[in-house]
């Protein structure tokens, strides 16, 4: 009778244990310490390394992505592979992955250590050995296939900034698990001092605190250093709607002088999208009267109103491949490989030129078209006598907003719920 599969590997791993870690005098003798007492040990586990695909991370055997059981042991983290990685498919590997689990497992209650090793060479030692620039470069490639290709820009140039500094102060060599709290405390006052308002600080530490998260759940840190720094909180600029006069004036400024760009703010308005969410646009992103794009919120599904058909239509018409970029810095739908925050530069920059003509200030910007938009509705809905409970739930759909109090608190910062005039309500004059 064939013995279970997680039986076979045991005696494979035990045989292949005393092959490799015994001196030669030693090799065919196979020999558990027992302990008695309280487990020095935690039940071993499988990593599962993952990818970002629809929207959803799933288990990968992609190359460089390895797989591997770790567990505790005497209160130091362990990882082994034991040939999982040889298996080709996803299915395979936890099937084996399991096995090894339960071999392990047994191994560990008879009392192997896995600390007994003659050159004492464990991974968990070897990965010790690497210092701050290879640890943290190798956590930042290691992530790329996670992290969507705006995210890991951000994350890219966090790194190089703080490396930079690294290197200037000759820490860039030290061992990762010999980097402190307080001297990333010091690049945080450091950034402080250049000028860098404290929403720039934090996404620099908020970025590299990332990092450092990695390499504690692959095992080569115990700590992330980075984490429970506090930094200063800052509350970002949001642009403000436009007037009734203003929106009028601007876009007839754009339609002399940059009429492509109506298509632009036409997105922004009636499919309620961010600036980076239509640039992301292309042929195949429509299908049967529906918009699918990846926004700030997440993977969204957008109703194709009356008003945008004409635009879209005649936008999809124009397209030779479904991976046509819908708005182009061309003027028209084409294959646009630079990068996300490039492709919405050029736009930020063509209605700077609009903006500049006519005489707004940095207060204003293509979010303003969102935010005029979204403020327009909410002053229609209750002109049809809604009240503002009816109205955040007719919105909610509209905007894509988490939550009724994430919408009510984005209405008050664009000034959409101010109170009526309250004068008569006085009883005295000044």
């Amino acid at each position: 009778m064939n013995k279970p599969l997680y039986q076979r590997l045991f005696l494979c791993l035990t045989t292949l244990i005393v092959e490799q870690e015994s001196p030669a005098e030693y090799q065919g003798e196979y020999h558990f310490k027992i302990t008695v007492g309280k487990k020095n040990y935690e039940r071993p586990k499988l990593y599962i390394p993952k990818v970002l695909k629809n929207g959803k991370k799933v288990p990968t055997v992609d190359p460089g992505k390895r797989w591997y059981i770790y567990f505790r042991y005497e209160g130091k983290l362990i990882k082994r592979y034991s040939g999982l990685n040889q298996f080709k498919t996803v299915s395979e590997r936890k099937k084996v992955g399991q096995a090894l689990i339960d071999a392990f497992t047994e191994m560990l209650r008879r009392g192997w250590s896995p600390l007994d090793r003659i050159n004492n060479h464990n991974n968990y030692q070897q990965e010790q050995k690497l210092s701050l620039e290879q640890a943290l470069k190798s956590a930042l490639e290691n992530k790329k296939s996670v992290l969507k290709e705006s995210t890991f820009s951000q994350y890219e140039n966090a790194y190089n900034r703080f490396m930079t500094w690294c290197k200037q102060n000759f820490i860039a060599g030290i061992l990762i698990h010999e980097f402190k709290r307080k001297q990333f405390a010091t690049y945080l006052n450091y950034l402080k001092k250049e000028g860098n308002n404290p929403t720039s600080i934090n996404n620099n530490k908020r970025a590299i605190s990332a990092l450092f998260s990695k390499l504690v759940a692959d095992f080569v840190i115990e700590i992330n250093p980075v984490a429970g720094i506090k930094t200063e909180t800052s509350k970002p600029l949001k642009n403000r709607p436009f007037t009734a006069s203003q929106l009028k004036q601007v876009l007839q400024c754009c339609e002399m002088n940059d009429p492509y760009i109506l298509n632009f703010i036409k997105f922004m308005v009636f499919a309620m999208l961010r600036p980076r969410e239509v640039i992301r646009l292309q042929k195949k992103s429509i299908t049967n009267n529906l918009i699918f794009v990846d926004t700030k919120k997440g993977m969204a599904t957008i109703n194709i109103i009356d008003k945008l058909k004409p635009l879209v239509s005649e936008l999809v018409a124009q397209c030779s491949s479904d991976e046509d970029t819908l708005l182009t810095y061309q003027n028209k739908p084409m294959v646009w490989t630079a990068s996300e925050k490039g492709k919405t530069n050029v736009f930020t920059r063509r209605f700077k030129k609009i903006k500049d003509k006519i005489g707004l200030d940095e207060n204003y910007g293509l979010y303003s078209f969102r935010h005029t938009a979204i403020y327009h509705l909410y002053q229609s809905y209750m002109d049809d006598g809604l009240s503002h409970s009816e109205i955040i739930n007719k919105l909610l759909p509209i905007t894509r907003h988490k939550s009724e109090k994430e919408l009510t608190a984005y209405l008050r910062e664009v000034g959409a719920m101010l109170p009526p005039d309250y004068s008569e309500r006085f009883t005295f004059n000044l």
